[in-house]
Parts: structure tokens; C-alpha cells; sequence
């Protein structure tokens, strides 16, 4: 608590989910973090990252005017893992998609059905995401709830034809 309480100023939170085993440890040590070691990476099917990861310490970033800012980085345990069920996946997925101010959709290989599919898992489980709207009002229009997500990155590694 003393980490987050230290942070003073604007802050924005990046945060990547992706399937199990497609790199989003590496992605976040060599593209955001500009580390070759930091958040565990492993060349087993064991996974090395369980729950959600904060980085030790925040990276400085800019504000869309130009003032700095801190960024907190946050690797995710990945979706689909063997010893997980489902419900499991939604609320990793659920708390990295309201902790971020920028969402990494991590995916490796080409844009085939399966990659759609699992980008299909990922929309179905931000329907679990819900907000409170004032009771006054019956309907809230859909672009006002862009506010409330992140932006959005979808990442394809290892893509070849």
C-alpha cells in the first residue's frame, strides 16, 4: 500500500492479458519495461505468473498533454490454463481490464478462426463488467461508456504466412 500511496500526480495503468503461454511476460520486459529480465518467463507449460503482477517500480510516461505522468505496469496470468476454470479467467481478466488505463490483448500466430474465437472469449467476459448508472436514468447511451474502458492494443506475435 505504501507503493501506491507514494505515487503522486497523474498515473496510468497498462496492464496485458492474453491465452497461457503466448509471451506476455516477454512483451512487457522488452516493449514496455525495455528489460531483458523482469517479470518471470519460462520455456515450460508451467505457468510463471499467477493472479496479477504489479512492477516494482512505475515507468514514466507522458499525458495526452504532454505532462508527465507515472505508469504502473501490470502482467496477468494467462486465459485458458489447463489447472484454471473459467471462472478463474474472468476475474483475472475482469480486475486487469478496471485496473488499466491502457488493456494489451495479448495473442501469438496468425488471425485465423481460433485467434477470433479467443478474442470472441475476451468480449464475452467483459460482459461481466456492469455499471452503475443513476436510476434517473432508464438508458445510458453506449459511447458514454467508452469513458469507463481503456484503450485498447491487440498484439499478434509470431505471425507468419
Amino acid at each position: 500500500m505504501e507503493f501506491l500511496e507514494s505515487l503522486k500526480g497523474p498515473m496510468g495503468v497498462v496492464a496485458v492479458a492474453g491465452m497461457y503461454r503466448t509471451g506476455k511476460s516477454y512483451l512487457l520486459n522488452r516493449m514496455i519495461l525495455n528489460r531483458s529480465s523482469g517479470f518471470g518467463v519460462g520455456n515450460t507449460i508451467n505457468a510463471c505468473t499467477k493472479g496479477l503482477w504489479i512492477w516494482k517500480s512505475p515507468i514514466k510516461g507522458t499525458t495526452s498533454d504532454g505532462e508527465p505522468m507515472d505508469v504502473l505496469v501490470i502482467d496477468s496470468e494467462g486465459l485458458g490454463a489447463l489447472d484454471e476454470d473459467s471462472n478463474h479467467d474472468v476475474r483475472i481478466f475482469s480486475l486487469a481490464i478496471l485496473l488499466s488505463s491502457f488493456f494489451i490483448y495479448n495473442s501469438q500466430g496468425s488471425i485465423d478462426e481460433n485467434a477470433l474465437q479467443n478474442l470472441s472469449l475476451v468480449v464475452n467476459l467483459t460482459q461481466h463488467i456492469h455499471l452503475k448508472t443513476n436510476a434517473a436514468c432508464d438508458e445510458q447511451d453506449p459511447d458514454e461508456y467508452s469513458q469507463y474502458f481503456p484503450s485498447f492494443l491487440w498484439v499478434v506475435r509470431d505471425f507468419a504466412l
